[in-house]
């Protein structure tokens, strides 16, 4: 259309924009891709630590086995090899030991522990330093099976490790624990300046901590040599 002046005039009528695919405000297959992936990495994330915990599970699993079947062996060679040793002491008629015996030389080995029977004359706290400079404490005879086997194997005056403060404290063990009188008869265990105890034929006897007599000493005995018992 011309106007007066000879000019044109054009009428430009606006236009709606026309939407891409790069518009914001399309949907965006890129941020679906995104999305899909992260889910993906979510899933094998999750599946990666489901597979760890089964793995340290099965290893905990495996390390238990294991121990519970070193264990069982250890206590099949013990007692094999207590018998063993069993066997040697009644068919010579004295002390013997064994090479599968874990205990040093000079010690014997029974149950879990190893125990030395030495003939020096000493007080009770000396005989005490003796057997902790051994790594070892003065034999505790709380249980029916050890006075048996002490019984079999000693006729002498021997110090234990039982004592108390004084005559009106309990008797008490060198490990803290406390000695129940039902078990054994410690005969006159009132009289004064009687706080150590000694063993005999059996029996548990109070005496003066500083006599002398001889001591028996114990400690826990090793691992088995289980190569050893054949």
């Amino acid at each position: 259309m011309q106007d007066e002046d000879g000019y044109i005039t054009l009428n430009l009528k606006p236009q709606k924009p026309v939407l891409t695919s790069a518009d914001p405000a399309s949907p965006s297959w890129w941020r679906v891709t995104a999305l899909v992936l992260l889910v993906l990495s979510i899933g094998m994330g999750v599946g990666l630590v489901s597979l760890g915990i089964i793995s340290v599970t099965q290893q905990h699993y495996l390390l238990a086995e294991k121990e519970n079947l070193s264990a069982t062996l250890q206590q099949l060679a013990k007692k094999f090899c207590q018998d063993l040793i069993l066997d040697l002491e009644q068919k010579t008629k004295s002390r013997s030991e064994h090479r599968c015996s874990p205990c040093a030389a000079n010690w014997r080995f029974w149950g879990d522990s190893c125990y030395g029977f030495f003939r020096h004359n000493l007080t009770w706290e000396e005989s005490q330093r003796y057997c902790s400079q051994r790594n070892a404490t003065l034999v505790k005879t709380a249980s029916q099976s050890v006075l048996e086997y002490i019984k079999d194997r000693t006729i002498s005056i021997r110090w234990i490790g039982l004592s108390r403060q004084n005559s009106n404290k309990v008797w008490m063990w060198e490990d803290g624990s406390v000695f129940l009188p039902n078990m054994f008869d410690l005969s006159s265990d009132r009289r004064e300046n009687m706080n150590c105890a000694y063993f005999h034929n059996g029996k548990i006897y109070p005496a003066s901590c500083e006599d002398r007599h001889f001591l028996m000493c114990e400690k826990k005995a090793g691992v088995m040599k289980v190569d050893q018992l054949l």
